[in-house]
């Protein structure tokens, strides 16, 4: 950074709903490791257990969503909501290492547009994820790769690091788990450069995931294909 100009700002995005058992950790982590002090923007998807509060309490922004929205709803709006040159998102769960987000910010700062964390480049904890997950995770990557002519090694993840610009342009309208797939076929869609590093995946330590494999599944393959057609 050139002397007298700002500093780059950061905000590490976290779309949460029925999350307060892990939520303090894991903003307190965030802002240990990562510099500047970041902005931490946690959406709370109408959450009913206390999810606000425990993240408002460990002083992270929170926006309050007076109705479910979904995954895909919650990163929308914080998205629109956020402050940052460079844009963070990460699970809620505490299934993801806050310490493996400088690695993408670096990469972006480089000139990377999207930073995808990839747990296929880096390593699955045990229990960190079904062999059906695995497998489906695997199938999707190479159905991107052969109708996007794009390689990626996890097409899934949610670990990323977005540059303000590229997030501005994207058209983004999922409102489930198929947001990750939508956000990385916009970035191949407008010619974005993107990169991946490698980051860990440890199993959850609380709650459960509302993930189904065949709705949620089938919603991310009708991204991929829709997506595709002209």
């Amino acid at each position: 950074m050139s002397r007298g100009l700002p500093a780059e700002r950061v905000t590490v995005l976290i779309a949460a709903r029925n999350e307060r058992a892990t939520l303090p950790a894991l903003v307190t982590r965030l802002r240990e490791c990562l510099p500047g002090p970041p902005e931490i923007l946690v959406v709370d998807d109408a959450s009913t257990d206390g999810t606000a509060d425990a993240a408002s309490r460990v002083g992270a922004r929170v926006l309050s969503l007076p109705r479910h929205q979904g995954k895909g709803g919650a990163l929308r709006q914080g998205f629109a909501a956020a402050a940052g040159d460079f844009v963070l998102t990460l699970d809620a769960d505490g299934q993801d290492a806050p310490e493996d987000l400088v690695r993408l910010l670096e990469r972006a700062r480089e000139g990377a547009d999207l930073v995808i964390g990839s747990r296929f480049l880096g390593r699955f904890e045990p229990g960190a994820i079904s062999r059906l997950n695995h497998l489906g995770t695997l199938f999707f990557n190479r159905l991107v790769g052969v109708l996007y002519g794009v390689a990626v090694t996890d097409s899934q993840a949610g670990v990323r690091c977005f540059r303000r610009d590229l997030l501005e342009r994207m058209v983004l309208q999922a409102t489930e788990y198929e947001i990750e797939t939508e956000m990385l076929l916009e970035a191949i869609r407008l010619s974005a450069r993107i990169a991946e590093v490698p980051v860990r995946r440890m199993p959850r330590s609380a709650g459960s995931s509302s993930f189904s494999r065949v709705r949620h599944g089938l919603r991310i393959l009708s991204v991929i294909l829709r997506k595709r057609l002209p």
